[in-house]
């Protein structure tokens, strides 16, 4: 198994270790290896897209718990909102997982 393939791995399985911190130095240390480069860089972007998503769901629903007065929609709207982005972020969790373990199996 070569170097190349265990480092594009653990570029997805760091989700586990070191979300987007892996990855992102990779990228930055790789660009004389254009096929490490390029994973690590799809690797960060999939680790970073569940922490955005989070943040802006987070802030919403805080702007939305300020400017409105009915906390009904306001509790419904955080089930809502808190279901999704759960299940959204668990998906790309197993998705870093899934693409890492296909890396070191593929012959």
């Amino acid at each position: 198994m070569s170097q190349n393939k265990i480092v594009d791995a653990l570029s997805y399985l760091s989700i586990i270790f070191a979300p987007f911190i892996f990855p992102f130095i990779v990228w930055l240390v790789t660009s004389n290896n254009q096929d490490m480069h390029e994973t690590a860089q799809k690797a960060f972007l999939l680790h970073l897209i569940p922490v955005v998503l989070t943040i802006l769901t987070v802030m919403l629903l805080g702007i939305t718990g300020l400017t409105t007065r009915d906390s009904q929609v306001t509790g419904i709207m955080f089930i809502v909102l808190a279901l999704l982005v759960g299940i959204i972020d668990f998906g790309m969790f197993v998705y870093n997982l899934y693409l890492g373990i296909k890396i070191l199996i593929a012959d």
